[in-house]
């Protein structure tokens, strides 16, 4: 099955960088705020990201606000996540550009943003429609996670709300969604006046089990998702937080195949014109390796299956 992607990597050659290929419709924002950071080899290395394999980055415009074009906060999250890819590439004249970049789920998957913004994330964790485009409810979930994203307006108080700022787009009101975790709730904290004061970032790694050859090769998906925008733009902070750095190599250490990470992220500035940003990020708790068998990603991936239209 094909899927759409907004970059993508190809495998390295004989040591050589890999053909990175971007959308044209991130390829400016990339030009332009892409920088060559060592520590993110680091972070990506401890994450499963740095393989030299086919890596499809995803951020696909499903939020209400920004359904015809990239999200902002989702765009510094994918810079964060491949920027050194982008400007190795760019350096080793292996860049492209194309309008339309479509990829297979056989490879391994990067999803930028919660269910809320991207697509292919409602299908995977099992979140569908509640009401209104705004709501989504997670229904038959193809694998029970200790975190999941609460994004249901049936879930929140009316009045609970987080505003913050979006570039290009000034202050936004939204829901204001949590985190679900083991035996509690994560809600991020807001002022007075429901501005943003505290947000968190979902960090998912599970194995590929949107294809049956995707499992037999060892393909893994991760996904990258905040309550809000502010969360998912504060995956720049995992790969130069120094401490946060090598808190999350010491806490991978085992390379687990499956696993949840849960961080805060805080002292948030509010720019009108370039957005709300964290300067502050912490690992809220422990990471959660998941179980890794056979079973439970056939079993997922039959689930799977049922909730396909």
């Amino acid at each position: 099955m094909d899927i759409s992607a907004v970059l993508t990597i190809a495998s390295e050659v004989a040591g050589a960088s890999g053909l990175v290929t971007v959308s044209s419709s991130a390829s400016k924002w990339m030009k332009r705020t892409a920088r060559l950071r060592q520590q993110a080899d680091v972070a990506k290395e401890a994450l499963g990201l740095h393989q030299g394999r086919m890596v499809a980055y995803r951020h696909d415009s499903r939020h209400v606000l920004y359904n015809e074009s990239l999200h902002p906060d989702n765009l510094h999250g994918l810079v964060a996540a491949s920027g050194n890819d982008y400007i190795r590439a760019q350096q080793a004249g292996r860049l492209r550009i194309e309008d339309e970049i479509r990829a297979h789920v056989t490879h391994d998957l990067v999803l930028i943003g919660s269910p809320t913004a991207e697509g292919l994330s409602r299908v995977l964790f099992g979140y569908e429609p509640d009401g209104d485009a705004d709501s989504l409810a997670l229904g038959d979930a193809p694998v029970d996670l200790p975190y999941r994203w609460v994004l249901s307006k049936n879930q929140v108080a009316e009045g609970a709300v987080a505003r913050r700022f979006v570039a290009g787009r000034g202050m936004v009101e939204r829901p204001n969604w949590r985190i679900q975790g083991p035996g509690r709730s994560f809600v991020p904290r807001v002022d007075e006046d429901g501005v943003l004061l505290e947000d968190y970032l979902l960090v998912t790694k599970l194995r590929n089990y949107l294809s049956p050859v995707a499992l037999d090769d060892g393909r893994a998906v991760i996904s990258f998702g905040g309550t809000h925008g502010t969360g998912t733009r504060a995956l720049g902070l995992i790969f130069q937080d120094k401490d946060v750095l090598r808190e999350l190599v010491d806490q991978l250490r085992s390379r687990p195949a499956a696993f949840q990470m849960l961080f805060r992220v805080g002292d948030i500035a509010h720019d009108p014109r370039t957005g709300s940003r964290a300067r502050t990020i912490e690992l809220v708790e422990n990471a959660i390796v998941l179980p890794d068998n056979d079973q439970v990603w056939r079993t997922a991936a039959q689930a799977l299956e049922r909730n396909l239209p």
